[in-house]
């Protein structure tokens, strides 16, 4: 009994609450609508007074439902309340939201209330909307919890109407079995939980409302409605023959339609070929941990049984996966180990007895090395403002021209060089061409022409027009990008805020094949020893056992091999001595000397020179520092 009378005050507390948040004129008209039942308050009202007797709902209709939302006059403006919106609640009470619906008789006057979902927020506490009508279904009155409530014709309250209309036609009804059909109405949501896909309904509001509408007539007899009968036309089912002409006619058909994916044998075409099996092995993939703490020697023999392969479709699949470029991550994926187009004059220049690290480390780890400044977020953001600029220019001149963002191309023949151009110009009268873009912050307000910095990449020929220098690491980049691209001419575009220079630059076959001899020279006595054994990225001293062998070796007094015929055998090929060699300063090299053509030179470098072993031994670093320096000189 406590507790009964502890749950009365708390209802009547929650009720008072609300009433007194409204200010005047709500309230006051919200005190004339309890008037109609005799001022009581449905929120401050005890749940035993109401019933889930349907006999005590009023005969609402459709029309008294579309009167009162459309041309009930507002009490605030006396104009008509017009809630078009609220004829389609009845979404609302057909997908379930209505529920606990109660009524009482007061005054001859019927109080129904309900609970109503929120139709954005499923999760919060539900409103309580309410409306009060006489026997014959005139609505007289409305409210509701929600902030549209105050307005008396708000979703929440169409609902409920809809939920008493359809909950009388069934009451009213007559039916062959004198039994009231009332599990015909939409069961009540508490609530929406995670489901699998297969548990879910994703029937429309609309065609909800449909079916309800039809099973309604149909078990509803009165003057409002007539049930109709629609006659279903039977149709055979079609034979196998049917089915299978059917199908290969969709199949010779332009299009895929979806169904074929389920029909055998079209079905096969509709498998995606797995992408991971397209791709080439990645270079960085090549490392062995056992030959970690090799020597070069032993490196570099190891290193002559690996054979990079490409082949045309996997090279395709890696241009088309990275047309993203500095924004995939397979675009470095596929640059590591690789020489690129943008490194190829320095590769092409770097001493092959004594390589650049920095380079080297460069080429083998591209995400290391990222970098930006000024000039590379200027070339950026500009790179595609110059492009369109470039391609105005050239429209005129030729036929359906258009310029396609590409990826990161990989020849087969040379798989261990890669480029990415800015594009891949096409138009029908002459074919296909490389696009290479520079916008230089350095010059972004300077004209071309007036630069007379020696090192400026563009040089004024004889006619005064610029052309881009062919000793310049540009030039390097447009052949090899021209060579790696399979094709045969070039545009190089340079644009400031004040000019822009444009030049047509075709393959140089002969600097090509330099430039493939050079590259796959350095990748085989630099790139491949760090990417399988990291043997210019390693410390110095990273095996305790190195010391003590090297120390064994010097004692020794002789630590060549010998050949079958007795001849003794130098340098990493262990052959003979033959042509032009080059000995190692340190008296106690493992293998003293070597052959030019197995270091890639023609000549003897400037000042002392270390084998790539020796090179790294911590006595011998200050020493190839000065030989450095001797040789910049």
């Amino acid at each position: 009994m406590a507790k009964s009378t502890k749950n009365v005050e708390k209802i009547k507390e929650l009720a008072n609450k609300y009433r007194d948040g409204l200010n005047s004129q709500e309230r006051t008209r919200y005190e004339s609508k309890l008037k109609l039942i005799g001022g009581e308050d449905p929120y401050e009202m005890v749940p035993s007074v109401w019933s889930e007797d349907v006999c005590l709902l009023p005969t609402v209709t459709y029309p008294d439902i579309v009167n009162y939302l459309v041309f009930s006059p507002s009490p605030y403006t006396s104009d008509d309340l017009k809630s078009f919106k609220g004829l389609d609640a009845y979404n609302q009470f057909v997908c379930g939201w209505v529920r606990d619906k109660t009524s009482r008789i007061m005054n001859d006057k019927y109080l129904v209330k309900a609970k109503v979902l929120h139709s954005q927020r499923m999760s919060e506490k539900p409103l309580q909307p309410w409306v009060i009508a006489d026997k014959e279904g005139c609505i007289l009155g409305a409210h509701c919890t929600c902030m549209a409530g105050l307005g008396e014709a708000c979703t929440h309250v169409a609902a409920l109407l809809f939920s008493i209309e359809a909950t009388v036609k069934l009451r009213d009804s007559k039916t062959v079995t004198e039994e009231k059909s009332y599990w015909l109405l939409p069961g009540s949501v508490k609530g929406v939980t995670y489901k699998q896909c297969r548990e879910i309904d994703f029937t429309s509001a609309k065609t909800m409302k449909k079916k309800m509408d039809t099973m309604l007539d149909r078990n509803c007899s009165s003057v409002l409605s007539t049930p109709s009968h629609n006659i279903k036309k039977i149709i055979p089912e079609p034979t196998e023959e049917e089915l299978s002409t059917f199908f290969k006619s969709l199949h010779a058909s332009e299009s895929k339609p979806a169904i074929l994916s389920l029909i055998s044998p079209y079905a096969e075409e509709f498998v995606p070929k797995p992408v991971t099996e397209e791709f080439p092995v990645v270079l960085t993939e090549l490392r062995n941990e056992s030959c970690v703490y090799m020597n070069y020697n032993e490196l570099f023999k190891k290193c002559q049984d690996i054979k990079i392969s490409v082949t045309e479709e996997q090279a395709r699949s890696v241009e088309i996966a990275t047309r993203e470029q500095a924004h995939s991550k397979l675009w470095y994926r596929f640059r590591a180990g690789r020489i690129t187009a943008s490194k190829m004059k320095n590769a092409c220049c770097t001493d092959p007895t004594l390589p650049a690290q920095s380079l080297i480390k460069s080429i083998c780890y591209p995400e290391n090395y990222r970098f930006s400044s000024k000039a590379t977020q200027w070339g950026c953001q500009h790179e595609k403002y110059a492009c369109d600029i470039f391609l105005d220019k050239l429209k005129p001149l030729h036929d359906n021209i258009k310029i396609e963002k590409v990826g990161f191309f990989i020849n087969p023949d040379v798989p261990y060089i890669g480029a990415s151009p800015d594009g891949i110009i096409t138009c029908d009268c002459c074919g296909m061409s490389v696009v290479e873009i520079k916008c230089p912050f350095c010059d972004k307000d300077a004209t071309l022409h007036e630069k007379s910095d020696k090192n400026f990449y563009l040089t004024k020929e004889r006619d005064g027009k610029l052309k881009l220098d062919n000793k310049h690491s540009y030039y390097y980049q447009v052949q090899t990008q021209l060579g790696v691209c399979r094709l045969e001419s070039a545009y190089f575009v340079v644009w400031t805020e004040k000019d822009l220079h444009m030049e047509q630059i075709m393959l140089n076959l002969e600097m090509w094949q330099e430039i493939c001899k050079k590259s796959k020279h350095i990748f085989d006595t630099a790139i491949l020893p760090e990417l399988v054994g990291k043997f210019y990225s390693r410390l110095p001293n990273s095996n305790p056992l190195t010391d003590v062998l090297r120390n064994a070796s010097s004692k020794l007094n002789s630590d060549t091999s010998v050949a079958n015929d007795g001849e003794l055998t130098w340098c990493f090929c262990d052959q003979v001595e033959s042509g032009k060699m080059i000995c190692c300063e340190n008296q106690n090299c493992k293998l003293q000397w070597f052959h030019y053509l197995c270091l890639g030179i023609n000549c003897a470098p400037r000042g002392k020179w270390f084998c790539p072993d020796c090179r790294k031994l911590p006595e011998f670093q200050t020493k190839r520092g000065h030989g450095r320096k001797l040789a910049s000189n």
